[in-house]
């Protein structure tokens, strides 16, 4: 196994324990907070069947975030197949950041991600960042991987804030 599959697979694995531990739980070395979210992104080119690199956006913090009652706003601009191209049927990687507010206080979060091929019309994966990581869902609104690439979709995010 290579380095970089060797390290993701790694990134997935503390990613997903991370996504599991209940809010105020002690998860190693920080506690952090249960945080739900919900936004929109735009990818371009797109996700289909053709092996492709691009970047996705959500047009500013659009979205909404929910943390234990506590509610803010998150936005996300990055990359996808920065090590390979990605399909649908593939799934991939990539890196990008969010743009949180909560309780009147903005900050960024690094992350990097990967996700599987698109199943039951669905995209899962997992994203590892500086101060939220967990698990995400990805919807398609705009193109169905089959007939014509995935160019918009609601991404469903579920972690911990730290």
């Amino acid at each position: 196994m290579q380095n970089s599959q060797l390290r993701r697979r790694v990134m997935l694995v503390t990613a997903a324990a991370l996504a599991v531990v209940p809010a105020g739980t002690a998860t190693g070395a920080e506690e952090g907070t249960r945080c739900t979210g919900e936004l929109v992104a735009t990818l371009t080119p797109g996700i289909g069947s053709e092996p492709v690199s691009g970047v996705f956006h959500s047009d500013g913090e659009t979205g909404r975030l929910d943390c234990g009652g506590r509610t803010g706003t998150i936005g996300e601009d990055g990359r996808y197949g920065t090590e390979a191209p990605v399909t649908c049927s593939s799934g991939g990687e990539g890196w990008g950041v969010h743009s949180i507010t909560v309780d009147g206080k903005t900050f960024k979060n690094t992350f990097t991600f990967d996700f599987g091929g698109i199943s039951g019309g669905l995209v899962s994966g997992t994203f590892t960042g500086e101060r939220y990581s967990g698990t995400f869902t990805v919807t398609p609104t705009d193109g169905d991987c089959v007939s014509s690439p995935i160019t918009r979709a609601k991404v469903t995010l579920e972690g911990i804030l730290r």
